[in-house]
């Protein structure tokens, strides 16, 4: 979901020879990876690392599409998926990741989940989106924020896999597995989400969305 995130990014900069001077995308999803195997892959200990070394203005982070499972920490202590103990042991792991982020003077965007076709994997995302929001308000930093999710209709949202493009012809905008998103698809996630990005370097003094504005009027 992260990678298709940044693909997205990626192909808005390039339509804007300012924003690409300006704009320097890092990438470093792990595709396959969450915050629920800390004895396989750590994220806390990697956006520590980001964080230091090049550094970031920002982090736009995307999780928990992987993580329908019991939480193993790196000393293989377990937190059983649907337990008493696993959502409170799960927003102190996401709390743990912005808060490495923030250690270094970055910013944190934590993406909401989109609807899901799975009635079941619907009712996880929802779960960790209320998650992810309690998280950020706990570290109570204006550097960290949750961007609720992208949707295709005013609430109640609807899983949709086509939807109308600029141009109103209809295009598939969801992935056959009901969880990700198409190319198309990941370009209309991004222009919802890209405010919140432009507003969150403009928070930084990098107003870039302005500034390429007014080289592009002169």
């Amino acid at each position: 979901m992260a990678d298709g995130l940044w693909g997205a990014m990626f192909r808005r900069l390039g339509k804007d020879k300012c924003l690409a001077e300006k704009v320097k995308l890092i990438r470093r999803a792990e595709n396959g990876t969450g915050l629920t195997r800390l004895d396989k892959f750590n994220w806390v200990d990697e956006v520590g690392a980001i964080a230091k070394d090049p550094g970031a203005d920002l982090f736009v982070g995307s999780f928990g599409v992987n993580d329908r499972q019991s939480i193993v920490g790196v000393d293989k202590k377990r937190t059983e998926y649907g337990g008493p103990d696993f959502d409170a042991r799960y927003e102190g792991i996401i709390e743990d990741v912005v808060r490495a982020g923030l250690s270094h003077g970055s910013s944190f965007l934590v993406m909401g989940l989109p609807i899901m076709l799975d009635p079941a994997a619907n009712s996880d995302a929802v779960e960790k989106n209320k998650i992810f929001a309690d998280a950020v308000a706990q570290i109570a930093s204006p550097q960290a924020t949750f961007v609720p999710p992208w949707t295709s209709q005013p609430p109640p949202d609807v899983y949709k896999p086509f939807l109308p493009n600029a141009k109103q012809s209809m295009v598939q905008v969801r992935a056959p597995d009901g969880v990700h998103f198409t190319t198309a698809g990941y370009d209309m996630v991004m222009d919802a989400f890209y405010p919140a990005i432009m507003a969150s370097l403009k928070q930084r003094g990098h107003d870039v969305a302005a500034e390429c504005e007014q080289m592009g009027a002169k």
